[in-house]
């Protein structure tokens, strides 16, 4: 990957989480007025986690010499469906060849430390974010899934 693709991508990343936080907000919204607390609690944090990702990415951007008027197209809000069904919410969110793409654009930035240890902190943070998911998707296999949405009031 050249370096021109790596910051294209790096720059992607960024409109994906704008247009994630969105989304999940709305999902934390929607399950909250259902009764879902646990469920709405984690999707509102994993959007005030995603919203702040992309602001880095913005702020690293901006570092780098981007002007706000090429920032524009780069940072494009890219729209997700919203869901009612918490399950399809899980599946569709779970996405476990975000840690490899995201160590494979860490590699592209071998020389630019701070750039690459903010990709670092992401590749945990998705680690983690799969992990709570995957758990959920076993709940509500062993469960049921009437079962897990109690659980989750």
């Amino acid at each position: 990957m050249t370096k021109e693709e790596a910051l294209k991508q790096f720059a992607y990343l960024g409109a994906v989480w704008f247009g994630n936080s969105k989304q999940h907000f709305a999902f934390s919204a929607y399950d909250r007025l259902q009764g879902w607390n646990k469920l709405a609690d984690k999707w509102k944090e994993e959007a005030e986690e995603e919203w702040d990702e992309a602001e880095e990415v913005l702020n690293r951007l901006v570092e780098l010499g981007c002007k706000p008027a090429e920032l524009q197209e780069l940072m494009k809000t890219i729209e997700f469906p919203f869901y009612d069904d918490p399950k399809q919410q899980i599946e569709t969110d779970y996405e476990p060849e975000a840690v490899k793409m995201l160590s494979e654009l860490a590699a592209a930035f071998a020389d630019d430390y701070p750039t690459q240890k903010l990709i670092q902190k992401w590749i945990d943070g998705e680690v983690e974010h799969m992990a709570w998911e995957a758990q959920y998707l076993y709940h509500i296999e062993k469960l049921g899934y009437e079962n897990f949405l109690i659980a989750m009031m």
